[in-house]
């Protein structure tokens, strides 16, 4: 049986979004936060290989987050320790049809015969759907199969910034065909083709490493584009996104904090109508916490 390190504190409750925020953005493979309970403290965790690893990443996550506890609980755990505190913070998920479930769940864990079921890995922690931006996303995946069921063959969807590559295998799960996925960090690509094979009963998206200007260079456009990232990204990378749109297509954005909502909208609005001056362009949004996404469907 494997032994591995872990590194606990308790953090303020105004550093669980920051937190958060930089691993879904860097796709951390170690850290996680914890509140078992809406009453008890929030609780930064961290699961390792060796005390070395821990002690590097512990030194690196120091000098972006400097005020983070000076002391961390070290303590050994095995396996089956890890699976258990795993099942503590990554939980089941489902919308309609979709359904994620995490590996220590796979046995045991029972969806509805006709469910569209994705298998998530314990290194994931915030490519599981713990993320209340992926679940944004995921439930407007889930709204255009419902409208398009007739067209999963040919609709073709792009997961600009897949990370983990969860909403790529959920268009996988929920029919479609023609998927993209790309990111412009190779790490999160080896991710995206480890979780796929996790879930050898879908047809495999494309996954490639790219950021936005090669992910849609050649005027590739996409049916359903969907974007689950940072605010700071978006509004630089908003002409790119506004392209790789078909006409009559949505784009789904997330990733945007609920106070940013109104700047986000009305920076894409207006590239819309420089860019695509022909089209119609409804647009509406929806909260999940702090967290905000917005649809701009074209007509």
């Amino acid at each position: 049986m494997s032994k591995q390190v872990e590194l606990r504190a308790g953090i303020p409750e105004e550093m669980v979004d920051p937190l958060e925020d930089y691993f879904c953005e860097t796709e951390s493979p170690y850290w996680g936060i914890m509140q078992k309970e809406v009453t008890d403290p929030y609780e930064l965790f961290g699961i390792f290989p060796d005390e070395a690893t821990a002690s590097g990443a512990l030194a690196v996550l120091r000098k972006d987050f400097k005020s983070l506890p000076i002391d961390f609980e070290l303590a050994e755990i095995v396996d089956t320790d890890w699976q258990n505190a795993y099942k503590e913070f990554v939980k089941p998920w489902s919308d309609r049809q979709l359904h994620w479930i995490p590996l220590w769940g796979r046995d045991n864990i029972e969806a509805p015969y006709d469910a569209a079921v994705v298998y998530l890995d314990a290194g994931m922690a915030f490519g599981t759907g713990a993320h209340e931006t992926t679940r944004l996303c995921a439930s407007r995946l889930q709204d255009y199969r419902d409208a398009h069921a007739d067209q999963l063959d040919t609709t073709e969807v792009i997961d600009a910034g897949c990370g983990s590559g969860v909403l790529a295998l959920s268009a996988s799960a929920l029919g479609f065909k023609k998927i993209l996925g790309f990111d412009f960090d190779p790490e999160a690509i080896t991710v995206c083709h480890s979780n796929s094979a996790e879930n050898a009963h879908l047809v495999k998206p494309e996954f490639v490493v790219a950021d936005l200007e090669k992910g849609f260079a050649g005027g590739r456009q996409g049916d359903l584009v969907l974007a689950n990232i940072q605010t700071d990204v978006l509004i630089p990378h908003c002409d790119l996104l506004v392209r790789g749109v078909k006409a009559s297509g949505i784009l789904a954005l997330s990733g945007i904090l609920t106070k940013e909502l109104d700047q986000v909208r009305a920076h894409f609005i207006k590239q819309f109508a420089a860019q695509r001056p022909e089209a119609g362009i409804a647009n509406d949004s929806r909260e999940d916490g702090e967290w905000g996404d917005l649809l701009f469907t074209l007509s």
